[in-house]
Order: C-alpha cells, then sequence, then structure tokens
C-alpha cells in the first residue's frame, strides 16, 4: 500500500515549543516521522513523506502532494500543546469520513496500548486543512503535549519516538486488515 506520512510544520514553522524545555514539535514529529517511514518500508509499503528534512511545507500542499502520489493512506503526526499542563494523546479524521474514523480509531487505539498509562482523549473530528484536502483515507495523530514538562522530554527521547513509531505501523496493520 502507498502510504503519505506527513510530519507537522517544518523549516520557519517550529510547531509547538516548550520554552522551559526548548524542545520544538518539528523536530520530534519528524523523527517520529522517519522511524515510521522505516518501519513501513520494511513492511513492503511504498512510503512517501511530506517533509524528510527540516523544511516548512505549506498545509495545503501536504494534502495535494499525496494526493497527486495517489497514496491510500495519510498520517499527519504532530504533538499537541495547551496554555495549560495538559496531557494525554487524541487523534483526529475528517467529520463524515467512516474509513478515516476507522483509521482515527486504530491509531488512537495503537497509541493507547503502547502507552496505556497517559490520558485517552479519544477520537475526534476537525477541519483541519490536512484532513479537509486529502482524497485517501486520513487522520492526524496528536502525541503528547509538548507544553507539558514531562511529556517534552519524553518526546524528545529516541525510545519513545520508536515506540510511537511502532504504534503507527501497528495501526496501519490494522487499519489494512481491515480494508480486506
Amino acid at each position: 500500500m502507498k502510504i503519505c506520512i506527513d510530519p507537522g510544520h517544518g523549516g520557519t514553522d517550529p510547531g509547538a515549543v516548550n520554552a522551559r524545555t526548548g524542545h520544538r514539535e518539528k523536530d520530534v514529529v519528524l523523527a517520529i516521522g522517519l522511524l515510521l517511514q522505516d518501519r513501513l518500508n520494511a513492511a513492503g509499503h511504498k512510503v512517501v513523506m511530506t517533509r524528510d528534512t527540516d523544511v516548512f511545507v505549506p498545509l495545503i500542499e501536504r494534502a495535494l502532494f499525496a494526493n497527486a502520489d495517489g497514496s491510500a493512506l495519510f498520517l499527519s503526526i504532530h504533538a499537541n500543546s495547551h496554555v495549560n499542563d495538559a496531557e494525554g494523546i487524541e487523534t483526529f479524521h475528517f467529520p463524515g469520513s467512516s474509513t478515516g474514523a476507522v483509521f482515527a480509531g486504530a491509531v488512537q487505539s495503537e497509541m493507547m496500548r503502547t502507552f496505556p498509562t497517559h490520558k485517552n482523549r479519544g477520537v475526534k473530528t476537525a477541519e483541519f486543512a490536512v484532513l479537509k484536502h486529502t482524497r485517501m483515507t486520513s487522520a492526524l495523530a496528536e502525541t503528547e503535549f509538548i507544553s507539558n514538562d514531562r511529556q517534552a522530554r519524553a518526546l524528545a527521547d529516541p525510545a519513545v519516538q520508536a515506540r510511537y513509531a511502532d504504534a503507527f505501523a501497528k495501526a496501519i496493520a490494522r487499519y489494512e486488515a481491515f480494508r480486506r
């Protein structure tokens, strides 16, 4: 299956930044995305990345790239942020997308299996540009709150990044099995 991985933000757009720890969303999600790419390639998938270096790609271009490339699945990877010390994991799909709901459910379920002590913020709908403008089954994963110092330090840990990549690879395998 052809899969498009979208590590959010990049280049001049750092995404969320934890001012106390210095961790930036664009860095951790790129690291997770590259690890996921390796896992999916090893499983025989054809993987395309909206970015594989620290560059800025506008939101609409991310979706148009995935559409033009003919990807069957699109996963956008992010780290959440909030002014308070929020925590937890959540996944989004576009309203009305039944396949998006199934895929987002698989992503959320695998993240929670991998990190069972994290707060489960659930599966939600949103009209994010990358979900709205992609023509294939799409989901957007919010790994943890980089604004939370403890979670920011965890997201920067290569072992935690690898666990997220494993969770996403398992979610994609679950969705692929469902599709058959």
